[in-house]
């Protein structure tokens, strides 16, 4: 069994109709490096809510690519057919975070990988990626930064919050200002809050104010978006 294995890692081959044995392994690959970069999405993901559904159709990429690689082999019809067939699939899934989109082109290049039989670019490639992917995390680039938006409403005049802001955050912009019918204003605010400052810290500051007569704030998360 061995023997068998480490035959398929003796450089690259090419079959155009490959045996069972092949096309076995080189799935049953797919699906374990697959697998390996899903856990270390799950491990280094911020967000306030895994989405399962996302980790699925990475682990299953990968098998369904490696399967159109062997498919295609060096066949050009063969290729130009499955390009036509894909390509009335319409995927409407809006991924906004560049991390997934990153983490769904290695599932799809270990699918490729292990589809044109380079199994040792397929598993040296998966490994980096993964021990990438853990150093970026526990470096300073992972510390999360989640945006704030408060929205504040006046009652006749404009307001000077702008001291409030500076005490409790590290960073400000005015978003959006806007005359209400029913004399007063309304302001969009996105903030960065200073380290150990609470949304419900701010909350209480704002409230403070006498100029305001509602105050809503909202965490922005980009993470719990695709």
């Amino acid at each position: 069994m061995i023997d068998l294995i480490s035959g398929f890692f003796d450089g690259v081959r090419y079959y155009d109709f490959p045996s069972y044995e092949v096309a076995i392994f080189s799935l049953l690959l797919a699906f374990i490096l697959s697998s390996l970069i899903a856990l270390v999405y799950k491990w280094t993901y911020q967000g306030k809510d895994i989405p399962n559904h996302f980790v699925q159709g990475m682990i299953l990429s990968a098998n369904v690519s490696a399967m159109i690689m062997m498919a295609v082999g060096s066949n050009l019809a063969i290729g130009f057919g499955i390009i036509g067939a894909v390509a009335i699939i319409r995927f409407r899934m809006n991924i906004q975070d560049t991390r997934n989109i990153i983490f769904i082109f290695a599932s799809l290049s270990v699918g490729i990988s292990t589809g044109v039989y380079g199994y040792s670019i397929a598993v040296s490639g998966s490994i980096i990626f993964c021990l990438i992917a853990l150093l970026l995390r526990f470096s300073s680039f992972g510390i999360p930064q989640h945006s704030i938006e408060v929205v504040v409403y006046t009652v006749e005049e404009m307001p000077d919050i702008s001291p409030v802001l500076r005490d409790s955050t590290s960073s400000f912009a005015l978003k959006q200002m806007k005359k209400l019918p029913e004399n007063g204003f309304r302001l969009d605010y996105t903030l960065l809050l200073k380290d150990g400052f609470t949304e419900h810290m701010l909350f209480d500051a704002l409230s403070q104010h006498e100029d305001l007569s509602e105050i809503r704030i909202s965490s922005i998360n980009s993470t719990a978006q695709l």
